[in-house]
């Protein structure tokens, strides 16, 4: 047997198969074939357990309801989904490039908010640039992941459980990626936001509305109006500051003043004309562009096939 798959540069349990495996099975109950097939299957086409899952529920994808709600707070498709995603080449770069910009505009450390942070990769990359981080996710499971994603990687991360621990005027930088979409009321929200943040301070938002395609099931078809819509934001006081191009994220400062006029950095609105062209039927081009950035690396099949072969032969545990 070759020498298993392995990233030195990616935190555990995401730098090897063999851990990611083990943990999930931890938390899921999943015998660890299963859950090898299923990391498998995600590596091949992000998305796949939650389409999966969804499917078997007999929800409607694309669409809130109250049977969602139920879907996120029970399904283990998601551990699946987002350990995939935070190896992704592409979610590496969004990590660093957000580090870098704090790195660069803040000589201190900031207290951060990851809000919605999933398995804890967000907090951990945060903490380890010595800033002071909450984390929150609303889903048992990968809050047990992230306490073992934070013990393992000896990371002192405060993490709350309800909303209600949060502070008006607590936090210097809010940190929300890829939770948006997912929710129907986006604004409420962010106004939420604009409390718990200090006024200046900075929300740092990666929120891919336009991308309404099969393999991302619970982004609502309801919020891609929202692609490159710069409004959802300023009438609640946020102003824009700077971004990447596809807005993968956007950096925008809590005002709290709704009538000052935004002074739109060129990228800013270059990035949000291109967004925007991606309601509608048009998203169809944004989404092939996006999962074309969104590739994994294929080593991590070749392992994980490799690793099945052997669990199906009985030569692992």
């Amino acid at each position: 047997m070759k020498q298993a798959a392995q990233n030195p540069d990616l935190p555990w349990p995401l730098n090897q198969n063999t851990e990611l495996i083990g943990l999930i099975s931890s938390i899921s109950g999943e015998h660890k074939k299963t859950v090898t097939s299923k990391l498998l299957q995600e590596e091949k086409c992000l998305g796949w357990n939650v389409r999966t899952e969804l499917k078997k529920s007999q929800l409607t994808p694309h669409t809130w309801s109250e049977g969602l709600i139920q879907f996120y707070a029970t399904t283990n498709a998601f551990l699946y989904e987002t350990s995939v995603w935070n190896r992704r080449p592409l979610k590496q770069e969004i990590r660093n490039w957000i580090c870098d910009y704090l790195k660069s505009s803040f000589p201190q450390p900031l207290k951060i908010l990851a809000f919605g942070d999933g398995l804890g990769f967000d907090s951990l990359q945060w903490s380890s640039t010595n800033h002071d981080v909450t984390y929150f996710e609303v889903s048992a499971d990968c809050i047990s992941y992230a306490q073992q994603v934070f013990q393992n990687n000896s990371a002192e991360i405060n993490m709350i459980q309800s909303l209600a621990e949060l502070e008006p005027d607590s936090f210097d930088v809010i940190i929300c990626l890829d939770v948006l979409e997912h929710v129907p009321e986006p604004s409420e929200i962010l106004a939420d936001f604009t409390k718990w943040l200090k006024v200046d301070g900075l929300l740092i938002a990666n929120s891919p509305f336009f991308l309404v395609h099969p393999n991302y099931s619970t982004h609502l078809k309801s919020n891609q109006k929202f692609s490159g819509c710069l409004k959802l934001y300023t009438q609640l006081g946020f102003q824009p500051v700077c971004s990447r191009l596809f807005w993968d994220p956007i950096v925008l400062k809590n005002t709290r003043d709704t009538s000052i006029k935004p002074k739109i950095p060129w990228g800013v609105r270059l990035g949000g004309r291109l967004l925007a062209s991606g309601r509608g039927n048009a998203g169809k081009i944004h989404s092939y562009i996006a999962r074309l950035k969104s590739r994994g690396e294929s080593h991590w099949v070749d392992d994980l096939n490799q690793l099945l072969a052997l669990e199906e032969a009985g030569s692992l545990e």
